[in-house]
């Protein structure tokens, strides 16, 4: 699992968040009624969320636009064919396509209306792929 950490570390212009605390990745699984990825849990204690040249993870964070809780409801709402079983981890702003990952690890894309398509087989994989 440092292998996700180590690889944005690396992204050029990295600005985190403060790392998130067991207690609130828990309470944001509740929240949303499904269980992060290794990976994501990962992510979160180490940054909480990041910017970074060309990419905006959500996470744990104040802004209701790169918090995943606030995010991920918002986005069930306006896509119905997207599993419960599914969490933003990005919004790209580009043509209302939302970035996904399942509790696997799996990655998938949507547009509007559009079922999930799978896109990486992780969130490390889509970050390598996206940057």
């Amino acid at each position: 699992m440092k292998k996700i950490v180590d690889l944005i570390n690396s992204l050029p212009e990295m600005l985190p968040l403060k790392p998130a605390t067991e207690v609130q990745i828990t309470d944001a699984e509740l929240q949303l009624r499904v269980r992060f990825a290794d990976e994501y849990k990962e992510y979160l204690k180490a940054f909480g969320a990041i910017m970074a040249d060309g990419i905006e993870l959500t996470g744990i964070a104040k802004s209701e636009y790169r918090n995943v809780v606030s995010l991920t409801k918002k986005e069930r709402e306006l896509n119905s064919k997207v599993p419960n079983t599914m969490y933003v981890i990005e919004n790209t702003c580009v043509d209302g396509i939302i970035i996904w990952q399942d509790t696997a690890g799996i990655v998938y894309q949507t547009s509007p209306g559009i079922e999930p398509v799978k896109i990486a087989s992780s969130m490390y994989e889509y970050i390598t792929n996206h940057v």
